[in-house]
């Protein structure tokens, strides 16, 4: 399982936001010419949030850890790119003797209906690809009711 540390910012409406305690990009010794950690500093902190259900006894501020399964991050992956790119590839290859601006546009079509199909797709199965809370990541922290610990 991938792990990451969250801080819960806030709890409203049997929802928690949680932002990361330290995000990958940035914090390691090649941030300077990295460029992952370039786009980080120029996204709101917000687009790093994640909403999940509460979690009975935690408070905001509270580190909590999380947990995805392996798979979950690769098929979310091949979920996103995989379509796309197929729709791409089908579009020239359908209009291959098409005029040149033809073939563009088939091309962008096929890679926009791709990205549909991952959209809906992604949506259905969007519960069994989100993060579960493992434990309190603060020390001495007891497992909360409903919280998976291995």
């Amino acid at each position: 399982m991938i792990r990451e540390q969250a801080r819960i910012v806030s709890i409203s409406a049997g929802q928690m936001r949680l932002a990361p305690v330290a995000s990958a990009c940035g914090g390691c010794s090649h941030s300077g010419g990295c460029g992952m950690a370039k786009l980080a500093e120029l996204l709101p902190a917000d687009a790093n949030a994640l909403e999940m259900p509460a979690v009975d006894g935690q408070r905001v501020g509270d580190v909590i850890e999380l947990a995805l399964h392996d798979g979950a991050l690769l098929l979310a992956s091949l979920l996103a790119y995989g379509p796309a790119l197929i729709g791409l590839i089908a579009g020239a290859a359908l209009s291959s003797s098409a005029p040149a601006a033809m073939q563009a546009f088939a091309a962008m079509s096929g890679m926009a209906m791709g990205l549909g199909c991952s959209r809906l797709i992604g949506r259905r199965h969007f519960r069994r690809w989100r993060p579960l809370v493992v434990t309190g990541a603060n020390p001495g922290c007891p497992p909360k009711p409903g919280v998976i610990n291995d």
